[in-house]
């Protein structure tokens, strides 16, 4: 009774007229200890009114999680969501505390409730696996739509061609308290790229080891950037001979650089020293990934409108056959030559493929999960690792979908799945460090980079 009492007699001082109002000083200054008084008595107050742990502010998200069957726990409590719509679980926090999100087989992570990271009413909680060869070391932000990812040959820095952006981000591998991390280093672009709007659309990239290069296609402008592998300098850019230009591969001398033109369904050749464009082979066809035969006699074309690879004679610059899958429909996006046989990605199936490379026979086909993207092969062979983007938004893919991406290790010989660690939206680009040590992938839409150790290498 004292307290409402005396609540009551503050505000009434506070708001009736102050015949003194001129007396300058002495005013504020007692204003500022009735100001201070009240303070505190409000705070009071409202510990007093509101309950034990009580939230002033309800918290209300919805939870897009991996795994999405994980659990919610508030000081201990199991949290129950309100509703659900698809794969998204609405709850409704209203005590203040520990939220934990956990799983069997991860590992669990915490937050207060006053640092939950909600974003326009949406949660995002992905989660480690508790044990496994896939250990991540940090996630890292880059520009927007971060489309591919290359370890230089030496393995010390990450190339990070961005999409939606003038730009390559690098990044250096470096040690911080004892510890091995990514840091960004700069980002490349170049110098007339202001008195050009900044173009963006750089796609994929190729380091030409023997001539200390750096090649970075864009789709956009149809150009090849070239900048000094030491130096990271800008050297030049050229016409890449075609529309809408995505893979880079040199053939295994080096003397000949490829490139893959999307909407001009064709190749370019370089040459690799000259820079000289020697000329285009016509596919027929939307090809993308691309990947040369031992002895560079022979060329390999993903085709992107269906599940075919398109064989190419390099002496004749011709296409001379085409290995077909499977039947019906299939989007070939990646390809991979490895001891008489090819990898091939098909995004529009999520299956990874395994052909005989002499006859284009099927010797393997497995389903492996939704828009299955970039695939890489571990140094020793013996792995393929490979992202899935993750399901579609159903009105537009450039926004994220339903559900998180995911990196799959596979054993190489029978694409059993070894170990699965979580992205977040679209993992995209995927790349291995030389030694076999470390593992890279962006996430398109969250524009980051995730780092990761490979654990049991050498």
């Amino acid at each position: 009774m004292t307290l409402t009492c005396s609540f009551k007699r503050i505000i009434q001082n506070l708001t009736t007229e102050d015949t003194e109002l001129h007396r300058g000083k002495e005013f504020f200054l007692s204003k500022l200890r009735v100001s201070s008084v009240f303070s505190v008595v409000f705070i009071l107050i409202v510990q007093l009114l509101l309950p034990q742990g009580l939230l002033a502010q309800e918290i209300s998200f919805n939870l897009k999680s991996a795994p999405e069957d994980l659990s919610v726990y508030l000081n201990g409590e199991l949290q129950r969501p309100v509703s659900r719509q698809g794969a998204f679980r609405q709850y409704r926090i209203n005590k203040s505390g520990t939220l934990r999100f956990s799983a069997e087989t991860y590992r669990s992570i915490e937050y207060n409730t006053e640092a939950l990271p909600v974003k326009n009413g949406l949660l995002e909680i992905k989660l480690e696996n508790e044990k496994g060869l896939l250990e991540q070391i940090g996630v890292y932000s880059t520009g927007l739509q971060p489309k591919s990812a290359y370890f230089s040959p030496d393995g010390k820095k990450v190339f990070v061609p961005l999409l939606d952006q003038h730009g390559i981000d690098v990044f250096k591998i470096t040690q911080s308290q004892g510890k091995t991390i990514l840091a960004f280093e700069k980002r490349l672009t170049a110098p007339d790229a202001r008195e050009r709007n900044n173009p963006v659309g750089f796609v994929e990239a190729y380091c030409d080891e023997k001539r200390r290069e750096l090649w970075v296609s864009n789709m956009f402008e149809n150009k090849l950037y070239i900048f000094n592998l030491d130096t990271l300098d800008y050297k030049m850019s050229l016409d890449s001979g075609g529309r809408l230009s995505k893979v880079i591969i040199q053939n295994p001398s080096g003397t000949l650089t490829l490139v893959s033109n999307w909407q001009s369904y064709n190749i370019s050749v370089f040459d690799s020293a000259t820079k000289e464009l020697l000329r285009r082979i016509p596919t027929g066809a939307t090809v993308r990934g691309m990947a040369f035969s031992p002895d560079g006699k022979k060329l390999y074309a993903a085709v992107f409108d269906e599940p075919v690879i398109a064989l190419i004679d390099v002496e004749q610059y011709r296409v001379v056959s085409r290995f077909r899958l499977y039947d019906g429909q299939g989007a070939a996006r990646h390809i991979i030559y490895n001891d008489g046989k090819l990898y091939v990605s098909d995004m529009f199936r999520g299956t990874v493929n395994i052909l005989n490379a002499s006859n284009g026979a099927l010797l393997m086909s497995k389903r492996i999960g939704p828009n299955i993207n970039t695939i890489v092969l571990s140094p020793d062979g013996k792995r393929l690792f490979v992202s899935s983007r993750g399901r579609n938004n159903p009105t537009d893919y450039t926004k994220p979908g339903p559900d998180f991406g995911a990196i799959y290790m596979l054993d190489s010989q029978d694409l059993s799945v070894i170990e699965r660690v979580w992205g977040r939206n679209q993992p995209t680009g995927l790349a291995v460090s030389p030694d076999g040590k470390y593992l890279v992938f962006t996430n398109f839409l969250d524009a980051s980079l995730e780092f990761y150790e490979i654990k049991g290498t050498r």
